[in-house]
């Protein structure tokens, strides 16, 4: 959880705490969804915040393409049911993997700020990125 914005939780009672809220969360402001493999959950994509996309994936499963295919499955579901311009991003500067995948999937950046997250004590940084839906449409289409 490095790249969180919040540090790891402490017990699985904490873990448990934010997936029902996640999963309670108003679908009028939210679209999250739960990444599971061999009937484990893995991490999380979606929104958790419309428009603003997030994500996370436990490490053993990282370099496999499941984040890209999650993202371009969340990205497909937001586009095709919301009525959203644009779906945006915030990425700590020094996260290059997300970076890297938000811009292999078309996202540009768009913005940059300074101590815009706390945590664990720490000031973190943001890279913000956007992706419209025309350049979504020109990613898909080979």
């Amino acid at each position: 959880m490095r790249w969180w914005s919040t540090t790891p939780h402490e017990t699985r009672e904490k873990t448990a705490e934010w997936l029902e809220s996640m999963i309670a969360a108003a679908p009028e402001t939210s679209d999250d969804f739960v990444i599971e493999a061999q009937g484990r959950v893995i991490g999380k994509a979606g929104f958790w915040r419309l428009p603003e996309i997030g994500y996370i994936l436990h490490p053993d499963y990282w370099g496999r393409g499941l984040a890209t295919e999650a993202l371009t499955a969340v990205i497909d579901h937001v586009m095709a049911t919301r009525d959203i311009a644009t779906v945006t991003a915030d990425v700590d500067p020094a996260n290059a993997a997300s970076i890297r995948l938000l811009t292999r999937l078309g996202f540009q950046q768009t913005g940059a700020a300074t101590r815009t997250w706390l945590v664990g004590g720490v000031w973190m940084d943001s890279l913000y990125f956007g992706l419209d839906r025309d350049r979504w449409k020109s990613f898909k289409t080979p």
